[in-house]
């Protein structure tokens, strides 16, 4: 979900003000580190300001390309910079490198304001958490991250990024909805600020004497739904990926099997199948679409507005988009992803809207492809019938 600040809360406010004097550690590209603020790009030069208010300028060509890639994350930089895994293989299995603990930054209990940090994360919180949860949402967070990169469909260009991802937790809804988090979600995305919002409750996290703790019997799909949107670049969200891709890959990503800090891509398509047409392969979660789908013309359903795609027929649009998102992913052709491939090189370059579909179909039109995606998802148990 994609909601605006309309009430944001003090906390809200407080982290938010956070997010623009935050200096991070930047590289040349003769390897030398600086530390300073981004704040914008002038033409193809950058612009940083140091820790005394003073701002200097250098060529965006004279940094890393690590850091050039994390400057065009932010919407800064032009395309060429972001480097690229298309055509890599697709893993077999994901875990985070090294240890992924998370530390305590600072608890303050007389401002609400808890502060722990990951390798690749900072979370903000108005409620402490156990040491416990703490050590779960690393391992999760960094395993999530380290999927994506590995992802050959150039989400994050197979580096880590430099910045840490931000995250905002609450322990009570009325603060979720206070900040932006829309009544009736469970978690949500906000693209303006690359922030995730999730109340502690979605997390599986119960109140006790001494903060917040895990409930293990509660599942982390939505947390790994926002954090994929967190850390997919801004192309992807162009009009004709957004709605049917950027959700059908967040849906991917968390239907993907996980256990204690791996996740097994799911190729051949038996955890999707569960996870659309019933209650996951876990029977907590899932779409409930049953195997026969009536869904509208494949064309309009991709071009459609995200508003239409998010109302009232939210939850068979989110189970169609993952199926969709499958079959580019492992099904169509040979299973190497070409057509998507394509799909996404346009998006980076600026295609948008009914063109930028277009490597999809590979010229057969929409209604071939329809045929094709029914008959592959057929073999599978599960008959889509498009034009409904």
């Amino acid at each position: 979900m994609f909601p605006f600040f309309k009430h944001a809360s003090a906390f809200a406010l407080l982290f938010l003000s956070g997010l623009v004097a935050e200096a991070a550690v930047w590289k040349t590209s003769q390897g030398q580190s600086f530390e300073a603020e981004f704040v914008r790009m002038e033409g193809t030069n950058v612009i940083f300001s140091m820790a005394d208010g003073r701002k200097f300028l250098t060529p965006l060509l004279q940094l890393s390309p690590e850091s050039q890639a994390v400057i065009h994350r932010s919407g800064g930089a032009p395309i060429e910079a972001l480097r690229s895994n298309f055509g890599r293989p697709w893993p077999r299995e994901v875990r985070p490198n090294g240890n992924p603990a998370c530390k305590v930054i600072s608890e303050d209990r007389e401002k609400s304001l808890y502060i722990y940090e990951s390798p690749g994360y900072r979370f903000q919180c108005d409620a402490r958490i156990t040491q416990d949860a703490l050590s779960n949402f690393a391992t999760l967070f960094e395993a999530t991250r380290a999927y994506l990169a590995d992802l050959p469909i150039s989400l994050m260009s197979g580096e880590v990024i430099a910045n840490r991802s931000k995250v905002l937790l609450f322990g009570e809804k009325e603060a979720y909805f206070k900040s932006g988090g829309m009544q009736g979600s469970a978690g949500c995305y906000i693209p303006q600020h690359r922030l995730v919002l999730i109340p502690m409750e979605s997390l599986g996290l119960i109140k006790g004497g001494t903060g917040y703790s895990r409930d293990v019997g509660k599942e982390d799909l939505v947390l790994i739904h926002e954090l994929v949107h967190q850390l997919t670049p801004n192309a992807y969200y162009s009009h004709g990926a957004l709605g049917w891709f950027s959700e059908g890959l967040a849906e991917y990503v968390a239907a993907t099997p996980y256990n204690t800090g791996m996740f097994r891509p799911d190729i051949y398509g038996n955890a999707v199948k569960a996870y659309v047409t019933a209650y996951g392969t876990d029977g907590k979660s899932g779409r409930s679409l049953g195997t026969n789908i009536k869904a509208p013309p494949l064309r309009d359903f991709m071009l459609q507005s995200y508003a239409s795609f998010s109302g009232d027929s939210a939850n068979a649009n989110y189970g169609l988009s993952l199926l969709l998102t499958h079959y580019f992913f492992h099904m169509e052709g040979d299973g190497k992803a070409r057509r998507i491939t394509e799909f996404l090189k346009g998006l980076q370059s600026g295609s948008s809207g009914e063109a930028s579909l277009e490597p999809l179909h590979a010229g057969g039109g929409f209604g071939k492809l329809e045929e094709e995606i029914s008959a592959a998802w057929a073999k599978k148990g599960i008959n889509i019938t498009f034009g409904s």
